[in-house]
């Protein structure tokens, strides 16, 4: 099977995803939002299912849910690497990996975690996210 590849998409979804590391290290609770759609799926390393169905759900309990499985010791999130699996005109999946990082440079945790990136209203967000890390 011959499988076509959206090369725009696929830079465009790896943009987005890297606006929300950014955001996320920055600590920026309104760019981290306009990185992701709703309703916002994360299905976590126990198989827990969080599911985030408006905007302001995302912008009232996501960073306070990062910060308790992120632990009071992280400082920045690394975006290691990315890998597109799949892509059409308005979605695309994206195999990555990050690596959390205390303060001082010490590594505090790393995962690979499939990302579905789509283009909604003509703007790239991350859709849903499934991972092994903690709940």
């Amino acid at each position: 099977m011959t499988e076509n590849r959206w090369a725009d998409s696929e830079a465009e979804a790896i943009r987005a995803l890297e606006a929300f590391m950014a955001a996320l290290n920055a600590g920026e609770n309104q760019a981290l939002c306009d990185t992701m759609h709703v309703p916002h799926v994360r299905i976590s390393g126990e198989g827990a299912v969080a599911i985030f169905e408006t905007r302001e759900d995302l912008e009232k309990n996501y960073l306070k849910g990062f910060a308790a499985r992120a632990g009071d010791s992280w400082h920045h999130t690394v975006l290691d690497w990315t890998e597109v699996n799949h892509s059409s005109e308005n979605k695309v999946h994206v195999f990555i990996q990050w690596t959390r990082f205390d303060k001082d440079g010490g590594q505090l945790a790393t995962h690979q975690s499939l990302w579905i990136m789509t283009k909604l209203n003509g703007r790239w967000g991350a859709q849903a996210r499934s991972s092994f890390a903690p709940q």
